[in-house]
């Protein structure tokens, strides 16, 4: 092997590297599809909601959801609403798990991006901006509408966490 050679390696193999990560940043990403994403409409004076929506992944690895963010709001979290001992609490959650082939659903009374802080009061009909925050660092952004829980959820409106009572 001469100088030449080795010397033109090393830079075409961290290319070659920064594409293979590239790509599979991209894939995970691509492979995410959000659906039915929505805010719920917070009561006047609230200053906490939370956002649902159902995440499938079309891979054939698990995607992790590991942040969001929105503006307009001091924190954001991912929670999942948990009854323990007869209690009903949310914990906060280090990462969503969305299982190759298969979904996991951000429902009221379950898994949710939890939105704290709102500097101003929401609107029906409103549409926030979520950046979703995945493992390998790729992000996904959704427009979720603000709807009223009853009109979201089908006019069912059986809620076990408003979102609105969060405290920190």
């Amino acid at each position: 092997m001469n100088k030449t050679t080795t010397a033109v390696r090393g830079p075409i193999n961290f290319l070659l590297l920064a594409a293979t990560l590239l790509a599979g940043s991209v894939a995970h990403a691509a492979e995410l599809e959000v659906i039915d994403p929505w805010v719920a409409l917070s009561p006047p004076g609230a200053h906490a909601t939370a956002a649902f929506m159902e995440l499938r992944n079309a891979g054939e690895q698990p995607v992790d959801l590991v942040a969001a963010s929105v503006d307009g709001f001091q924190v954001v979290e991912l929670h999942r609403s948990i009854e323990e001992n007869g209690m009903h609490r949310m914990v906060q959650q280090e990462r969503i798990t969305v299982p190759a082939g298969g979904s996991v659903e951000l429902a009221p009374g379950g898994y949710h991006v939890m939105l704290i802080g709102a500097e101003s009061e929401l609107e029906e009909g409103e549409v926030l901006t979520l950046e979703l925050t995945l493992g390998d660092g790729s992000r996904v952004s959704v427009e979720a509408p603000v709807k009223r829980r009853e009109q979201a959820m089908g006019g069912h409106g059986h809620s076990h966490d408003n979102g609105g009572g969060h405290e920190h």
